[in-house]
């Protein structure tokens, strides 16, 4: 009798587990937006992320693509968050969606174009393993930063990037960018100027 109700105790864990792991996969691949919240809300940072960037596949939701791209830029899978930007600088809808996102929460209170754009520079950076790189990633942080020089723009966040990382050259580099860029010269501009000056003569 004993024996019994071990093995029906076994089976109908068994029915559970198989029947837990078959409702995972359905909801996977039915409703990754649904995982994507669920794992987000477990702290599964990096896999909520690989929900996202499913949900942005099957129903081209830029917001999930974006939040696929800040996920693998702030876990460092640097490759993966820089094919997913380049997916979403591309998209016809980039610009309209920037526009439309409203800061809230993680999102800084600065535009938030500037916000992705400053991500992806970074990205670049630290994916640089030639001057080039390094170079077409100014480049593009240049293209991206207004004149004004507004809070949170790429070349200032790029130009932190490289202080940090004591770049020297790179840093003298992203001086001349700066200085012959005809930026408002605003307490931001003054700021990340010094912090390069010192760090080239350091």
């Amino acid at each position: 009798m004993k024996k019994l109700i071990v093995k029906t105790a076994l089976i109908t864990l068994g029915v559970s587990v198989l029947l837990a792991v078959s409702l995972f996969g359905i909801v996977s691949l039915c409703a990754p937006a649904a995982m994507m919240s669920l794992c987000g809300s477990m702290g599964l940072t990096s896999l909520s992320g690989e929900y996202a960037y499913q949900e942005y596949e099957r129903s081209g939701d830029l917001e999930c693509l974006a939040r696929s791209f800040l996920i693998s830029a702030e876990e460092g899978e640097d490759q993966k968050a820089d094919e997913r930007f380049e997916a979403l600088y591309r998209s016809e809808g980039f610009a309209a969606y920037c526009e439309s996102v409203q800061p809230e929460g993680e999102i800084p209170a600065y535009s938030y174009r500037d916000y992705l754009c400053s991500t992806a520079a970074q990205v670049k950076y630290r994916l640089a393993s030639k001057e080039e790189q390094k170079t077409a990633a100014l480049r593009f942080a240049e293209g991206e930063t207004a004149k004004g020089f507004p809070e949170g723009n790429p070349l200032l966040m790029l130009s932190v990037s490289a202080a940090v990382a004591k770049d020297k050259d790179f840093c003298g580099e992203l001086l001349s960018a700066l200085q012959g860029g005809g930026y408002d010269g605003n307490a931001d501009f003054s700021s990340i100027v010094k912090i390069l000056e010192e760090t080239i003569h350091e």
